[in-house]
């Protein structure tokens, strides 16, 4: 107890540390970086659309000094405006840093102390957890390197080969992620041939519907950026999102199954079958659920957009949360098929091997 303690005050303090220091490496900028002293609103302008948005117009002088550069310590100053909304333009506030450009114009706020913080506190918060963070952390450098080198093909081939490349790349991050969790075991094996046929079967079942009605309603064409190829970006969106909550459906299941057959070495085939069965159907609920709030959160502020500007609720929801529900349906789909695959799978694989 005492060395768990000891060691999340030394991770506490290594976090605090590295955060501080990030307050103070204005150094390694190469653009200025000035700290705000002073800001004065010199103007305020009000105004209205035609759907009765009002928005307020804000003009501010920015005063402060250099942190770095051979001019480090020289009074600056610019002008800012923007919008009280705040949709692309920034409210600069006392007490911040800003990176400028050479010519003393605001580029962006210097927020590197905010994201090692939170960072930080994410590497904190696992520590104060009692499981093997190692494992963790070495799964997700993997997979952030996998994902790396899968961007990198995408921007040279630009798009062509971007469904087969996501396929591959779920296959790679997926066996990652359970090899080095779990180990190369039988309960790794169960868990990625589960995600792998769940998944599988219920994106060739929903591009068989889809195509079988001809895309109607889905307009895919409405993704971010307008990306191409268009089924092609929305299915790779598809197979990320439903292969994360597969897995996580997958190894629940298995490793319920793997404690139950520890606890009863007797158990049979047929009542560990149906007790995964039942162990899914718990699960169905809450995953489909946590998946409904993604889709609203991430399409909320577009709702609004239109629901504000006149847009009737039929139209709204057929340009803003058809993707969204689609990927909803599918991801469904996979979470139902999931739960007899991962039953079937673990209850006649460990029937064999766990005594």
């Amino acid at each position: 107890m005492k060395k768990n303690l000891r060691i999340l005050i030394i991770v506490g303090l290594v976090v605090a540390f590295v955060t501080g220091l990030t307050y103070f490496d204005s150094f390694m900028y190469h653009d200025p970086v000035m700290k705000v002293q002073q800001v004065t609103n010199l103007d305020r302008s009000t105004s209205t659309d035609e759907y009765k948005n009002t928005d307020t117009q804000i003009t501010q002088r920015v005063t402060g000094k250099l942190l770095n550069t051979t001019d480090k310590g020289k009074t600056v100053s610019f002008k800012n405006t923007y919008y009280k909304s705040q949709l692309t333009d920034i409210k600069y506030q006392t007490g911040q840093q800003v990176i400028l450009t050479k010519g003393y114009a605001p580029k962006n706020v210097k927020r590197d102390t905010v994201l090692v913080f939170t960072a930080g506190l994410v590497i904190f918060l696992l520590y104060c957890m009692k499981f093997d963070r190692r494992k963790l952390f070495i799964s997700v450098l993997i997979n952030i390197a996998i994902f790396y080198g899968f961007m990198q093909i995408i921007i040279q081939k630009h798009n062509s080969v971007l469904l087969p490349l996501t396929v591959i790349t779920a296959l790679l991050i997926s066996a990652t992620a359970l090899l080095v969790i779990l180990g190369p075991s039988y309960q790794a094996l169960m868990a990625y041939s589960s995600t792998i046929i769940a998944t599988t079967t219920a994106i060739l079942l929903s591009a068989f519907v889809l195509g079988m009605s001809r895309y109607s309603g889905v307009h895919v064409e409405l993704n971010d950026f307008e990306l191409q190829p268009y089924k092609g970006v929305f299915f790779a969106q598809v197979i990320f999102s439903v292969l994360g909550v597969i897995l996580d459906e997958t190894m629940d299941i298995s490793s319920s199954l793997i404690e139950m057959k520890k606890e009863l070495t007797d158990v049979k085939e047929t009542t560990l079958f149906k007790s995964g069965i039942n162990i899914g159907r718990e699960l169905i609920g809450p995953l489909i659920n946590i998946l409904l709030f993604i889709v609203i959160a991430e399409n909320l502020n577009v709702v609004l957009l239109y629901l504000s500007n006149g847009n009737s609720i039929g139209y709204t929801v057929e340009m803003t949360l058809s993707l969204g529900i689609t990927q909803l349906l599918i991801s469904g789909i996979g979470i139902i098929l999931t739960v007899p695959v991962t039953s079937l799978i673990a209850s006649k694989v460990i029937t064999k091997r766990v005594r």
